[in-house]
């Protein structure tokens, strides 16, 4: 069994670093300074747990994506719809329920994994004041199953007919499962 955290991490960035929000791109970064200029998306915690499988290694990935806006003054609702909108676009780049094409299409690539989309698991809403500016924060917690690639093929719960999915210089083929 392998860690998938640096290829998930990795694949998520590549997919939220092309946010734009108000006409500016928005950094997307693993560690934040203080002085950080918003808005800005942030990678926080990550956790797996191990999902029991006998034909492949899986986990379920829980990962914390933060959302960073502010503005001067006082809290008020100008400040929290930044974040809101803001929160909006990164979930629906990312949650999918994995049924169709284009919800395959919102999971993330890896090397030796591979996503079986991700799921909402909560969001959290968090602000500060401090005298003269309002940070406004939304906690994003998304999960994910992630199974891990082995010799090539992979068994994945988004094939209804439990089938073996090959890949091979971009080539996708099914197969039957074979039971032995």
């Amino acid at each position: 069994m392998k860690d998938c955290f640096y290829q998930y991490r990795k694949g998520l960035y590549d997919k939220l670093r092309i946010i734009n929000f108000r006409a500016q791109p928005v950094p997307v970064m693993e560690f934040a300074p203080d002085e950080q200029e918003t808005p800005f998306i942030q990678i926080l915690n990550m956790s797996s747990r191990y999902e029991r499988d006998d034909d492949v290694f899986s986990q379920w990935v829980t990962t914390e994506i933060m959302a960073v806006t502010s503005h001067p003054g006082p809290p008020d609702d100008f400040g929290s719809k930044l974040v809101d909108d803001l929160t909006t676009i990164v979930m629906q780049r990312l949650i999918s329920k994995g049924v169709t094409a284009a919800d395959r299409l919102k999971a993330v690539s890896m090397a030796d994994f591979i996503d079986n989309g991700a799921h909402f698991a909560g969001l959290r809403y968090d602000n500060t004041f401090d005298g003269a500016v309002t940070w406004i924060r939304k906690i994003l917690t998304i999960e994910t199953l992630i199974d891990e690639k082995i010799s090539g093929a992979v068994y994945s719960p988004l094939t209804a007919d439990n089938s073996i999915i090959t890949v091979d210089n971009d080539e996708i083929t099914v197969d039957a499962i074979i039971y032995i």
